[in-house]
Protein backbone atom coordinates (compact mmCIF):
# COMPACT_ATOMS: atom_id res chain seq x y z
CA UNK A 1 0.00 0.00 0.00
CA UNK A 2 1.35 3.29 -1.13
CA UNK A 3 0.01 6.80 0.07
CA UNK A 4 -0.29 9.19 -2.23
CA UNK A 5 -0.56 13.07 -2.52
CA UNK A 6 -4.21 13.85 -4.34
CA UNK A 7 -5.71 17.26 -5.55
CA UNK A 8 -9.01 17.42 -6.66
CA UNK A 9 -9.14 18.69 -10.50
CA UNK A 10 -11.11 22.37 -9.66
CA UNK A 11 -8.06 23.07 -7.47
CA UNK A 12 -5.54 22.58 -10.73
CA UNK A 13 -5.34 25.39 -13.07
CA UNK A 14 -5.20 24.93 -16.93
CA UNK A 15 -1.37 24.57 -16.81
CA UNK A 16 -1.59 22.09 -14.70
CA UNK A 17 -0.04 23.54 -11.18
CA UNK A 18 -2.33 23.04 -8.22
CA UNK A 19 -4.21 26.27 -7.31
CA UNK A 20 -3.97 25.88 -3.62
CA UNK A 21 -1.19 23.41 -1.96
CA UNK A 22 -3.19 23.65 1.26
CA UNK A 23 -5.39 21.59 0.08
CA UNK A 24 -3.64 18.13 -1.52
CA UNK A 25 -4.84 15.49 0.90
CA UNK A 26 -2.79 11.87 1.54
CA UNK A 27 -4.57 9.02 0.72
CA UNK A 28 -4.47 5.48 -0.51
CA UNK A 29 -5.43 4.62 -4.08
CA UNK A 30 -7.32 1.27 -5.54
CA UNK A 31 -8.61 0.42 -9.00
CA UNK A 32 -8.14 3.71 -10.22
CA UNK A 33 -10.22 5.36 -7.45
CA UNK A 34 -9.72 7.11 -4.21
CA UNK A 35 -9.92 3.69 -1.36
CA UNK A 36 -9.26 6.01 1.94
CA UNK A 37 -8.33 9.76 2.77
CA UNK A 38 -6.10 10.55 5.81
CA UNK A 39 -5.63 14.27 6.23
CA UNK A 40 -3.98 17.19 4.53
CA UNK A 41 -0.65 17.74 3.83
CA UNK A 42 1.41 19.40 6.39
CA UNK A 43 3.40 22.87 5.26
CA UNK A 44 6.17 22.60 7.57
CA UNK A 45 7.22 19.37 5.98
CA UNK A 46 5.79 19.26 2.13
CA UNK A 47 6.22 23.45 1.89
CA UNK A 48 9.36 23.81 2.89
CA UNK A 49 12.57 24.60 0.99
CA UNK A 50 14.63 24.03 4.27
CA UNK A 51 13.22 19.77 4.38
CA UNK A 52 13.83 18.31 1.09
CA UNK A 53 13.15 14.86 2.54
CA UNK A 54 9.30 14.89 1.64
CA UNK A 55 8.74 18.09 -0.85
CA UNK A 56 5.20 18.29 -2.29
CA UNK A 57 5.82 18.00 -6.07
CA UNK A 58 3.16 15.82 -7.78
CA UNK A 59 -0.26 15.25 -7.21
CA UNK A 60 -2.70 12.42 -8.56
CA UNK A 61 -5.92 14.68 -9.87
CA UNK A 62 -9.10 13.17 -8.85
CA UNK A 63 -12.66 14.18 -9.92
CA UNK A 64 -12.74 14.74 -6.33
CA UNK A 65 -11.47 14.41 -2.69
CA UNK A 66 -13.65 11.69 -1.75
CA UNK A 67 -13.81 7.91 -0.83
CA UNK A 68 -14.99 6.53 -4.31
CA UNK A 69 -14.11 9.50 -6.61
CA UNK A 70 -12.12 7.95 -10.00
CA UNK A 71 -8.64 9.14 -10.60
CA UNK A 72 -8.36 10.86 -14.11
CA UNK A 73 -6.35 9.68 -16.50
CA UNK A 74 -4.37 11.01 -19.88
CA UNK A 75 -3.97 7.93 -21.84
CA UNK A 76 -2.21 5.16 -19.92
CA UNK A 77 -1.22 7.47 -16.74
CA UNK A 78 -2.66 9.31 -14.29
CA UNK A 79 -3.25 13.04 -14.38
CA UNK A 80 -0.92 14.42 -12.66
CA UNK A 81 -0.86 18.41 -11.63
CA UNK A 82 2.36 20.03 -10.40
CA UNK A 83 3.01 22.92 -6.97
CA UNK A 84 4.36 25.88 -8.12
CA UNK A 85 7.86 26.40 -7.26
CA UNK A 86 6.73 29.95 -5.71
CA UNK A 87 4.34 27.49 -4.07
CA UNK A 88 7.30 26.66 -1.35
CA UNK A 89 9.60 28.83 0.91
CA UNK A 90 12.15 28.58 3.44
CA UNK A 91 10.26 27.76 6.96
CA UNK A 92 13.43 26.59 9.02
CA UNK A 93 14.62 23.12 10.19
CA UNK A 94 12.15 20.37 10.83
CA UNK A 95 13.25 18.09 13.65
CA UNK A 96 11.51 14.59 12.92
CA UNK A 97 11.62 13.16 15.87
CA UNK A 98 10.47 15.37 18.60
CA UNK A 99 7.36 15.84 16.12
CA UNK A 100 7.56 11.70 15.56
CA UNK A 101 6.77 11.02 19.66
CA UNK A 102 4.61 14.42 19.84
CA UNK A 103 2.25 12.63 17.97
CA UNK A 104 2.89 9.17 19.39
CA UNK A 105 1.93 11.19 22.76
CA UNK A 106 -1.02 12.47 21.35
CA UNK A 107 -2.16 9.04 19.58
CA UNK A 108 -1.70 7.12 22.82
CA UNK A 109 -3.71 9.46 24.97
CA UNK A 110 -6.43 9.13 22.08
CA UNK A 111 -7.14 5.96 22.73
Amino acid sequence: MRIRHLVATDNVDAQGFVIDPLLVRHGIVLAAQIADLAGLIDPLTHLNRDFPDHQLDECIVAERLERGAALLREGERFRMARTHPSSRSSLGPVDVDRRRAEWQRVVVRGQ
